[in-house]
């Protein structure tokens, strides 16, 4: 079962919320029945995702019983990234899709003034590069979705930075703000980035 856009999810209803009841537990153990006790998703999401952060090191889990069709699995963290969930295949490996927005979104944070070329210079690492093209598609939509001001010589200036989470380019062509929750429109031509 697919899951659905995120626009579209309750707070209890994503990968956040699995990965914050995770978190709560502070190293004590727990199964896949406790998550679903406490959060609205299909068995069959909230196990995926469990596989993809066992599988990722994140948790460490061990067979205690088998009773029934399944047996009892029991999960405990092993490694705590921080606050927002990881992002994982269900092999474990990282899901870098729209890497590039976070790392350009990080970067405008601490620049006054930029143009899409330095953006692109200051959100590249040597695993990710950012292409100028990219940076400056995605400072023209944020630019029409008023997160940035145009100055002058094709710089910009951001002046609405609505918290830690980049604003998203979509493959649906939607804007969607992760720290708002909110689609913010539809851009009509942008490039994947």
């Amino acid at each position: 079962m697919s899951r659905k856009p995120i626009d579209m999810q309750q707070p209890d209803q994503c990968r956040q919320a699995i990965w914050d009841f995770i978190r709560n537990q502070q190293g004590e153990p727990f199964t896949i029945h406790d998550i679903l006790y406490c959060i609205r998703l299909d068995e069959s999401s909230v196990r995926e995702y469990l596989t993809g952060l066992r599988n990722g090191d994140y948790l460490l889990s061990t067979v205690a019983s088998s009773t029934g069709k399944q047996p009892v699995i029991i999960y405990q963290m092993q490694h705590n990234s921080g606050v927002d969930a990881p992002r994982v295949r269900k092999d474990g490996s990282l899901v870098t899709q729209g890497i590039g927005q976070k790392y350009m979104w990080n970067a405008m944070t601490s620049m006054k003034v930029f143009t899409p070329a330095d953006l692109a210079f200051e959100a590249s690492t040597e695993c990710h590069q950012v292409k100028t093209a990219t940076a400056k598609n995605y400072c023209q939509t944020l630019c029409h979705f008023g997160y940035l001001r145009k100055q002058t010589k094709g710089a910009y200036k951001l002046i609405k930075r609505t918290g830690p989470k980049p604003p998203q380019i979509q493959r649906t062509k939607q804007v969607y703000d992760p720290n708002l929750r909110q689609v913010m429109g539809y851009v009509v031509e942008v490039e994947t980035l």
